[in-house]
């Protein structure tokens, strides 16, 4: 085990550099190691009672390849979280002393750092005020903005466009799932309050792909904006992944926030994975809620509901309500949504075709009449005929036949690949 070669090291460390202390050895917070923490801690700061910060040693070890993260912190791109070896110094009214700290990735599939630290023991509140004032230093920080902070992504912000009148789905659900977020701002937070309970409500989308989970995550960003509440959307865009260390950072923002928060989190199954599954039921348990007196509201999304557990989804509390987003129920919303993509090109001709699209989700229709109207602009052509409409809902039909064949063939290779989200905030 790799915490095991960093125990030995420190422990070598200590003997040689406090022997007349004894020390505790203890899991430590990997803020500590984070080069922001490291910059904004600064030498004298008072940590606890008398006790004063002195400094950082970067040492040596054999156990550990240093490598570090980076990312944008406001306008600068800086590093960010690493693994390493310290020797942090502290001194109180009883004389000087060290804590010896070793950070390290735990394996090679995965970026989630392991850290330990020996700690005399008698210093070790004085250790967990220094931790918990590292871990404050390194939350993102929080402010209301017009657009919705990203954390994991490639990009830091996102401006959502989508308005509540373009999520075409049926008026009772859309306004079921308006007022329960409405509900908990408004009136839900002091109920949370005064049954000493973190306010923190968590909402499922769950639906086949295309049915509009995310065009209603990006409407109710849109919406929480305008009331004056903070939007933070967790990605996994970037090389690494769906990985708990982005709710963890994510949940971090919530607490530090002195705004209301709407939490996104798309393909909620992609966290569930090893490790992770049990890191994510703590959060979803209330264990380790995000604590903001202002309320936080979790809205997720899964394409696969199977993959979420009976323990998640039908435990009380841990999901608070799952809202199924069904495919097209009906021609009247058929209808609806293939006039929406049409626009200017729509004629009365086509609602020939309307009846094939019920069952279909909403993406079907989409790509349905953007095909069309790329038909009618390939012939140089302003108007979409009826039979430019019908090739296209016949020819998607049959890509997608085509597909499942495909994968129902299972070709070698390919039987047992999976592939993470990369999918980039609210793009359907």
């Amino acid at each position: 085990m790799q915490y095991e070669s960093l125990v030995a090291w420190a422990r070598e460390q200590w003997e040689m550099r406090s022997p007349t202390l004894k020390a505790l050895t203890i899991w430590a917070s990997s803020d500590c190691g984070n080069r922001i923490a490291q910059q904004q801690v600064k030498v004298g700061r008072r940590i606890r009672g008398k006790a004063r910060f002195e400094g950082v040693e970067r040492l040596d070890c054999p156990a550990i390849t240093p490598i570090s993260d980076y990312g944008t912190r406001g306008k600068r791109m800086m590093l960010t979280s690493g693994s390493g070896a310290y020797a942090f110094r502290f001194a109180d009214d009883r004389g000087a002393f060290e804590v010896i700290y070793a950070s390290s990735y735990i394996g090679d599939d995965t970026q989630d750092l392991t850290a330990i630290a020996l700690v005399p023991e008698d210093r070790l509140d004085i250790w967990a005020s220094f931790e918990f004032m590292c871990a404050r230093a390194v939350r993102p920080r929080i402010k209301r903005r017009r657009d919705v902070y990203i954390v994991g992504g490639t990009d830091s912000f996102f401006d959502p466009t989508v308005e509540w009148e373009d999520v075409i789905l049926s008026d009772e659900l859309k306004a079921r799932l308006l007022d329960d977020m409405e509900a908990f701002f408004t009136r839900g937070v002091e109920i949370y309050r005064q049954l000493k309970l973190p306010p923190f409500r968590k909402l499922l989308l769950a639906g086949v792909p295309g049915t509009g989970k995310t065009m209603l995550c990006a409407a109710m960003a849109k919406i929480a904006i305008s009331r004056g509440r903070v939007v933070v959307y967790v990605s996994g865009a970037d090389r690494d992944g769906a990985s708990f260390e982005k709710i963890q950072r994510a949940l971090q923002a919530v607490t530090a926030a002195r705004y209301p928060v709407l939490l996104i989190v798309e393909e909620l199954d992609a966290y569930l994975q090893g490790d992770d599954k049990a890191r994510v039921l703590n959060v979803l348990d209330g264990v380790e809620s995000p604590n903001n007196p202002k309320g936080a509201l979790l809205l997720a999304t899964t394409n696969y509901p199977e993959a979420i557990d009976e323990r998640i989804a039908k435990r009380p509390g841990r999901l608070d309500r799952v809202f199924i987003i069904p495919t097209i129920q009906d021609e009247q919303q058929a209808e609806r949504m293939l006039r929406h993509y049409m626009r200017e090109s729509w004629r009365d001709e086509h609602l020939a075709v309307v009846p094939r699209l019920v069952e279909q989700p909403g993406a079907f229709v989409r790509e349905v009449a953007l095909h069309a109207r790329m038909l009618a602009a390939h012939e140089h052509r302003l108007d979409v005929t009826l039979a430019m409409l019908e090739e296209s809902v016949f020819s998607l039909l049959r890509q997608i036949r085509s597909e499942s064949d495909y994968l129902t063939r299972r070709p070698m290779g390919l039987a047992n690949h999976t592939k993470k989200s990369t999918r980039s905030p609210f793009n359907p």
